[in-house]
């Protein structure tokens, strides 16, 4: 015979306002094997992007956590120019045309797989 369970036996939930609960992006954090984000990195990506975080582990030990910018570091990046890290000469070479020297790192890659050299 079914009993219904008197209120002393029902666990005891709480409502929370949405000021006071963490939001559900945040909370939560899912690990995948290394294998697996390279695999499905774009759904991870945006899954990152809503608010999620992701633990890349190799072996079962982490190794990385993805985790989305938050909105002063997007803006940041947005007006920022992104200058290549040389490390502390970086500042001589914020005039450095590195569109042009691109170019010719693919055509001394073109030139080098013509001969054999890479692959």
């Amino acid at each position: 015979m079914n009993t219904i369970p008197n209120k002393s036996q029902t666990p005891r939930v709480e409502l929370l306002s949405a000021a006071q609960a963490p939001s559900y992006a945040k909370a939560m954090t899912r690990t995948v094997n290394i294998s697996e984000a390279k695999a499905n990195l774009s759904k991870l990506a945006d899954d990152v992007a809503s608010g999620e975080e992701v633990i890349v582990s190799r072996s079962g030990k982490p190794l990385m956590k993805w985790i989305a910018l938050n909105p002063e570091e997007l803006e940041a990046a947005k007006t920022k120019p992104h200058y290549r890290k040389l490390g502390p000469d970086a500042k001589y070479l914020e005039n450095f045309d590195w569109e042009q020297w691109d170019r010719l790192d693919d055509e001394m890659h073109l030139i080098w797989r013509k001969f054999g050299y890479m692959v």
